[in-house]
């Protein structure tokens, strides 16, 4: 009989679809561990978030379950108390006679999990990693720009951070993870989650004043009168300088976390387990970065519900990418399909295995909702339904930073809607039903 295939879970928080992000600012953001892990494994450029936000978004690809599914749609969902931990995916791999190891934040929050939670999920003990929200005056240096561009200054400080801990724990895990017994290993990094503190020499890779903003920001954005009210609420200031520093500070946090994956993936591939364990990389979201006046999260708009996923197969190491839209969701059934178990129950996602042999599905549609707004990605276009009826649909071939919303006029916008119906009906959710409430 075979011996299932290990399995290592990463995940980042907030990090953006880093391979759009390459140029778009006039200068390069640094990601070379990414970049050597792509070129061997298959990279979905079109993956979308089920929800903008970190709990439900993370309740959904841990449950392969839908945010309306399980009743998990807004921050404020107490998670467990809406889905036990029994109807999560791991718990199935360690029924199945998976060693099952957590390692950082992957289903809720940067501390462990209450013990009987954390006991029906995973087979060794809770581990806990400093939390990055803050850091002594005395040790830092502040370099301005949103939330304040902090950076340790003393490379010996570098211990501190939750990512070298998580990252120091997965690498001590694969050295000492002996035997035939397959794992599910998780490694939840803290970044590029604000406040984007990091060591100094990671803010140093960057020159704020070389960061120009893109040409089709100048026009402005044109969205809809329940969009630009929502929108309104949280605009930041209009300050070129204060947002090339905010830059600074994000590509510095996707940078610092990057190296992190390194130390994973090198300490993996040194390992016993480097040719047999299939590498899945993802992040719950993605966030604005000054489009809109805005630097978070959220929104249904392309910026935040695109989001890096990444598998490696070491039995396939080539490198492609797939264009074809695909969700988080589809998470669990791909780990169920590499472990050779049942597909998930009730989980309107697909294992993504068959993509990374070259299958493909264009005319897929994609979901990401909030609370009783939803978005989809199908083909080309983006098109979204919020609680009052309103719509979007903007042409992402034209216009990926949605400048221009097309409005019902256009030709594809009765054939998008109604695609949008039959999608998130699909999906837990009816959003007819939402307007006729509304």
């Amino acid at each position: 009989m075979t011996k299932p295939r290990n399995i290592l879970f990463i995940t980042f928080d907030d990090a953006v679809a880093f391979w759009k992000y390459k140029a778009l600012f006039g200068q390069a953001l640094q990601t070379p561990n990414l970049d050597r892990i792509c070129a061997q494994s298959t990279a979905f450029h079109a993956a979308y978030c089920q929800s903008p936000i970190c709990s439900p978004s993370r309740a959904s690809f841990m449950s392969g379950r839908a945010p309306h599914q399980i009743g998990v749609t807004e921050a404020a969902a107490k998670v467990f108390d809406r889905i036990p931990p029994h109807d999560m995916w791991p718990t199935t791999l360690k029924q199945n006679g998976y060693f099952t190891s957590s390692g950082g934040k992957i289903i809720l929050g940067y501390v462990p999990l209450d013990d009987d939670i954390h006991q029906v999920l995973y087979s060794d003990a809770p581990k806990s990693f400093r939390k990055d929200w803050r850091v002594p005056p005395e040790i830092s240096v502040s370099l301005g720009g949103h939330n304040g561009g902090h950076a340790t200054t003393d490379p010996a400080d570098d211990i501190r951070f939750y990512d070298f801990q998580a990252s120091r724990s997965a690498i001590r895990f694969f050295n000492r993870h002996k035997g035939t017994v397959p794992f599910y290993r998780e490694v939840g990094f803290y970044g590029p989650h604000g406040p984007w503190i990091t060591p100094l020499r990671f803010k140093q890779m960057y020159d704020p004043a070389a960061f120009t903003q893109p040409a089709a920001w100048a026009g402005g954005f044109e969205g809809s009168p329940y969009s630009d009210a929502f929108v309104d609420a949280t605009r930041f200031p209009d300050d070129h300088d204060h947002w090339q520093k905010s830059v600074r500070n994000y590509f510095s946090a996707l940078s610092h976390v990057d190296h992190h994956l390194g130390r994973v993936w090198d300490g993996l591939k040194a390992s016993a387990h480097g040719d047999d364990t299939v590498v899945i990389i993802a992040s719950d979201h993605g966030l604005h970065l000054g489009e809109r006046g805005q630097f978070r999260k959220y929104t249904l708009w392309e910026q935040v519900a695109n989001v890096p996923l990444i598998i490696h197969d070491p039995r396939q190491p080539v490198g492609q990418v797939v264009s074809d839209p695909v969700g988080l969701i589809d998470i669990g059934p791909t780990v169920m399909d590499y472990a050779g178990l049942p597909p998930l129950e009730r989980c309107p996602g697909r294992s993504l295995r068959p993509y990374c042999d070259m299958a493909r599905d264009p005319d897929r549609a994609v979901p990401t909702v909030r609370g009783s707004s939803a978005g989809i990605r199908k083909g080309r276009y983006r098109f979204t339904r919020y609680q009052d009826g309103s719509t979007e649909l903007y042409d992402l071939a034209r216009d990926w930073w949605q400048t221009r919303n097309l409005g019902p006029d256009h030709p594809a916008h009765d054939a998008m809607a109604e695609a949008h119906v039959d999608c998130c009906r699909a999906y837990g959710f009816d959003p007819l039903a939402a307007d006729a409430a509304a």
